[in-house]
């Protein structure tokens, strides 16, 4: 675990003071000192490389700005920039953000925002979630059903909170569902905003503080994009445009964006995410009709799309359904090879649901909970080093209920499929 290199900028005493104090009391970074004027700052930079810098552009802004643009076009000593100001208004932080600053924090309002912020990039640090070299945008997993009643949405809620508990990275369900969507109702959440309100409005208008609004975030850590507050919500679909517009921001900002695609609708917005996601979850129960559906889905996906990218998830497994299909039979029916099984636990998912939680946070200990941490982790793209390294960071008894074994009984992967 290495520690986070910072050095700051203040705009006054009073500030300089006040970071100072703070930033020196926290154990994981190496504090480097907090300057005053904007040249020094760079010439320190120079010296000791840092990973943060702490730039607070409060009565400076035009000065500040430059200075983190400059900063940021340095390539041979890249770092991150977090940037200060006393007041929270929409000019200050299309300013920040356009200059290259990461995060904005009113300072000293949110004195304990940055420390969270520091810690939050830290981890993501030493779990590779952050690549000075290449800023990547996020991984976009788009979760799918051919048929209604497959848990479509269970599966993207679940994926989305497991890989935001595996990697401490910024991750956020997108629930494109705009009439029926339900992940609001089953995280007990009650967002403000949802994408539908954003049908009125220009692209144009559309910058990063108003995509903001309509994030909301559950209590484990991960946000939420609702497609509808409510079945009467009284708004247009959204255009293409702007849906686009919705997922560059949110790529852009988050290391994980896991969309919750509307169940059997063939529409331009399926075909837009479909193509442009990096891995597909097509879920299938295992009665007849889903499975027909999803076979049908298959034959028309291989007219359109990269397949490598498409995993095919049959939920809801257990021995009394599957009598008879093997998985050798299953995959010869599809002419494509099954990705993963989960469990079936009826009775977990209806608890969790009713009490806006996960598998994982009401019974951590059932096979549902670990297929599901399993299959997030690898659509999720880790490498068993950061698999093991979550495993080691999970202590007492549940980090023993954790730990792996040589082969997984919960989900199975196409590797282990003969």
């Amino acid at each position: 675990m290495q520690n986070l290199k910072v050095v700051a900028v203040a705009s006054s005493e009073e500030t300089r003071s006040a970071l100072y104090g703070q930033l020196q009391e926290l154990g994981f970074i190496d504090f480097e000192g907090v300057l005053l004027e904007l040249s020094d700052t760079a010439h320190q930079c120079q010296k000791v490389n840092p990973d943060v810098i702490i730039v607070d552009m409060t009565g400076r802004e035009l000065d500040a700005g430059l200075f983190m643009q400059t900063i940021g076009m340095n390539p041979e000593h890249p770092c991150t920039l977090f940037a200060l100001h006393n007041k929270l208004d929409h000019q200050t932080i299309v300013d920040a953000v356009q200059s290259g600053a990461k995060e904005f924090i009113q300072y000293p309002d949110e004195t304990e925002k940055l420390e969270q912020a520091l810690r939050k990039y830290l981890s993501m640090i030493n779990r590779g979630s952050v690549s000075f070299e290449s800023k990547e945008k996020g991984r976009l997993i788009t979760v799918f059903s051919a048929k209604g009643g497959s848990g479509c949405s269970t599966v993207a809620v679940n994926v989305a909170h497991e890989l935001r508990k595996s990697t401490q990275a910024p991750v956020v369900l997108f629930d494109l569902d705009q009439v029926f969507s339900n992940t609001a109702v089953m995280l007990n959440l009650t967002p403000n905003y949802s994408v539908g309100d954003l049908a009125d409005t220009s692209t144009a208008d559309i910058d990063e503080n108003l995509l903001k609004q309509i994030l909301v975030e559950h209590p484990s850590g991960f946000k939420v994009v609702v497609g509808s507050k409510n079945v009467l919500d009284d708004h247009e679909m959204i255009s293409q445009e702007l849906l686009e517009h919705t997922v560059d921001y949110l790529v852009d900002n988050h290391a994980y964006v896991v969309v919750d695609l509307p169940t059997h609708v063939l529409d331009p917005y399926h075909q837009y995410m479909i193509e442009r996601s990096d891995e597909i979850l097509v879920v299938s129960a295992l009665d007849v009709p889903g499975l027909s559906r999803t076979r049908q889905y298959l034959d028309l996906a291989r007219q359109y799309l990269d397949m490598a990218k498409l995993k095919l998830v049959l939920n809801r497994w257990t021995r009394k359904a599957a009598f008879g299909m093997s998985n050798e039979s299953l995959e010869a029916q599809f002419n494509y090879p099954i990705y993963a099984r989960l469990v079936n636990d009826w009775d977990l998912c209806v608890e969790a649901s009713s009490l806006g939680s996960v598998a994982s946070e009401v019974k951590p200990n059932s096979d549902l909970a670990k297929g599901l941490k399993e299959l997030a982790e690898q659509v999720g793209g880790l490498t068993e080093e950061e698999m093991e390294s979550d495993e080691k960071e999970s202590s007492g008894l549940l980090g023993k209920l954790f730990k792996k074994k040589g082969s997984s009984t919960h989900v199975v992967r196409e590797t282990e499929l003969g």
